[in-house]
């Protein structure tokens, strides 16, 4: 059960309640071209009838960038999803997979509202938070409808979203100070309920209803009238036809980060000056769909292992420095020549996709939730594989700094 979130990350911090008279006009500001990403972390228990089913990790990590602006404030903002899951691990010194992928469009109001999406099943939680019109003091509350959307094609066989509206309070409940910035803290629970058990809502399926609750701990920065992060515990139930019945219960938390577009030729052009003045050979840089890639050719590891070898190294340590400059996700795409068999292929390129991963994390270039690895296998050659030079620039490992 994926339980797609908007942001945020848990932080230790002092919370001091704010005695101020003045309120605050909450609202998102949105500019056009603005560019943030936003990776959450779900830990989630599932149930069926009462047992534990599975203990799961998700990882949804979403870009957005705002391309129009109205008068009115409310803008149109294009939204990249990716979310990986892993079931049952302990991930703490491991990099994470790059997963299920899917863009979306929406227009969200200054006010927090979203409409218009043009995908049903996405964002799953809608309208989170909205604000009033009006200037909110600390203690104060207010109401705002939402939306739960959930994806149950595959668990109800069902060929649509599920919708479920409810009414949300919030509450500003005061200031708290984190790295010399002042946010403020609104609290928000609200509970949804659904009866299908007479088909009213949804017909053909055995899905026969549905319940929980959301509590979320929002910290909002005013400066850039925007979520700074935010903390939450949820659970939802389903139920079908046959009574047997689903319970999907956890945590989350994520952050947002801003960060700017690299994917264009001026930043190429000084990424190549970059490797040109650390005298790096067999690398190039381009521009693709993800972002701005750095393509490590023929990099050396021991025999068929993910092993770097010394020189490799020193040359990575060289690619940090340059990463450095850039706050941007990482993604590192492991390829290999067309050797071996396809299975053989797909795992080590997966595995050295995570070494070279593990290694910029273990130099403080990047933390675990902010650098992904995939493996393609011999999948998008680069030269030919009738050749040893061919196969040499086929065994590589790439660097996308992703927008």
């Amino acid at each position: 059960m994926k339980k797609l979130l908007l942001t945020s990350t848990i932080l230790s911090i002092f919370i001091i309640h704010a005695f101020s008279q003045e309120g605050i006009l909450f609202h998102f500001k949105h500019n056009k071209g603005d560019a943030v990403s936003h990776v959450s972390t779900v830990e989630e228990e599932a149930y069926l009838n009462g047992r534990l089913n599975n203990h799961t990790q998700f990882i949804n990590r979403t870009s957005t960038t705002v391309e129009e602006v109205d008068k009115d404030g409310s803008a149109l903002i294009h939204t990249h999803y990716m979310t990986t899951q892993n079931t049952l691990i302990n991930r703490s010194e491991e990099t994470l997979s790059w997963g299920e992928e899917n863009d979306v469009r929406i227009h969200r109001k200054a006010s927090g509202e979203l409409y218009d999406s043009t995908n049903e099943y996405l964002p799953t939680v809608r309208n989170i938070p909205s604000f009033p019109d009006y200037e909110v003091k600390v203690g104060e509350s207010w109401e705002k409808e939402g939306l739960e959307v959930h994806d149950l094609r595959e668990l109800f066989s069902m060929d649509q979203a599920i919708q479920i509206p409810f009414t949300a309070p919030y509450t500003y409940s005061g200031d708290t100070e984190l790295n010399g910035n002042t946010l403020q803290i609104i609290d928000v629970y609200y509970e949804f309920f659904q009866d299908n058990s007479t088909g009213a809502y949804y017909k053909n399926t055995s899905y026969a209803g549905s319940s929980g609750y959301a509590k979320q701990k929002i910290f909002w920065d005013s400066k850039k009238n925007d979520i700074d992060h935010y903390d939450e515990e949820f659970q939802i139930k389903l139920v079908d036809f046959y009574g047997n019945v689903f319970l999907f219960r956890g945590l989350s938390k994520g952050q947002v980060t801003e960060y700017k577009s690299v994917n264009n030729e001026e930043t190429r052009k000084k990424l190549e000056k970059s490797v040109k003045k650390y005298k790096l050979d067999n690398i190039s840089v381009k521009q693709s769909d993800k972002g701005l890639t750095i393509s490590l050719e023929n990099i050396q590891f021991e025999p068929d292992s993910n092993k770097l070898l010394p020189q490799e190294k020193k040359k990575l340590e060289k690619i940090g420095e340059i990463l450095s400059e850039f706050t941007n996700d990482l993604l590192i795409t492991g390829h290999t020549a067309l050797r071996g068999t396809a299975s053989g292929r797909q795992k080590l390129s997966e595995e050295r996709a995570q070494a070279v991963a593990d290694f910029l994390i273990s130099n403080g270039i990047r933390d675990q939730y902010h650098i992904f690895t995939q493996g393609l296998g011999a999948s998008d050659p680069i030269a030919s594989n009738e050749t040893e030079a061919g196969r040499s620039r086929n065994r590589r490992v790439e660097i996308t700094i992703m927008d």
